[in-house]
């Protein structure tokens, strides 16, 4: 009995785990795919002037005086002079570039409520989002929508 619990015990520690079909296959798949290291381009030869697809382009509206002060669904209060939007699907604390189509204004806002609630408009702006974008008059513009990461934010400033 000894023998038999033994022997197996000390043939896997000198020989090793015995390989399997799957492992044999594994390996020969590996063996048809050669890798190759890819040097990176100095940063000096990146174009960065390439502007990202807009996540959207779409009607937008502001609102401001009646909600001013009331908590918002991320939990913060509203301020209506704060560059904030609301999205019904974009997490909180996004930041996004607004492009207002017509005149070429721009403003970066970040994401802190939920809504609009009218299916046609995407985003619905603080006072002083739509003030900068020239939405305030008119009360609705075409906007096109970009993502900023704040490294990009930064290096902006």
């Amino acid at each position: 009995m000894f023998r038999r619990t033994l022997l197996p015990l000390i043939l896997l520690c000198v020989l090793g785990p015995v390989p399997t079909a799957e492992a044999k296959i594994k390996k020969e798949v590996r063996s048809h795919f050669k890798i190759e290291e890819v040097e990176a381009p100095p940063p000096a030869e990146l174009d960065l002037s390439l502007e990202k697809e807009p996540l959207a382009v779409g009607m937008v509206s502001w609102y401001g005086p009646g909600f001013h002060g009331h908590r918002t669904a991320s939990g913060e209060r509203y301020n209506m002079h704060d560059m904030t939007c609301a999205s019904r699907d974009l997490p909180f604390g996004t930041l996004l570039e607004l492009k207002n189509v017509d005149s070429g204004e721009k403003a970066v806002v970040r994401v802190n409520d939920r809504g609009p609630f009218m299916k046609w408009r995407i985003l619905d702006l603080s006072y002083a989002a739509a003030k900068k974008l020239g939405v305030y008059r008119s009360g609705q513009a075409k906007m096109e929508v970009r993502e900023v990461s704040s490294t990009e934010l930064a290096s902006a400033e």
